[in-house]
């Protein structure tokens, strides 16, 4: 049985969501005819065509498609599993300054994810104004900010 090489899978999601083949090649840093032949590895492994001629360009077959979401969930599992073993041997603090803007939407989740794979590295988390979390940035009392400017 061969596998599904992750270097492989990516550049066929940077196809994916880029849409060209060229610009793929673009995103993971290889030549076009890098990719074109990493395609057609993948393709052989998977033992039918994954990309069709489509007008200009190329689209995606039936298969490439049902290969679409298998190929999304195989890198976030390899990539949590990568995170969880690297992470384990991370430890220390991380200090992160953001606005309410950002403290109530989406970075929750993240911190949760990070936590959950660097079990080891205490979180300290400020909510405050753009201008005093930049001034914290710049005297070193926060390594990271994520304001508005």
């Amino acid at each position: 049985m061969e596998t599904l090489d992750p270097d492989l899978l990516r550049t066929f999601l940077a196809f994916v969501d880029s849409g060209s083949l060229a610009q793929a090649a673009a995103n993971v840093g290889r030549s076009p005819s890098a990719v074109t032949a990493q395609m057609q590895r993948l393709e052989e492994i998977v033992g039918e065509p994954l990309l069709a001629p489509q007008g200009r360009g190329r689209g995606l077959t039936p298969a490439g498609e049902d290969l679409v979401g298998h190929a999304r969930r195989i890198l976030a599992v390899h990539r949590e599993a990568w995170l969880a073993l690297k992470g384990a041997r991370a430890a220390g603090r991380v200090a992160i300054g953001t606005t309410q803007d950002f403290a109530d939407s989406g970075l929750p989740d993240l911190l949760r994810a990070f936590a959950s794979s660097h079990p080891r590295v205490r979180i300290e988390l400020r909510v405050g104004r753009s201008a005093e979390l930049a001034q914290a940035l710049q005297a070193g009392s926060l390594d990271l900010a994520i304001v508005m400017r």
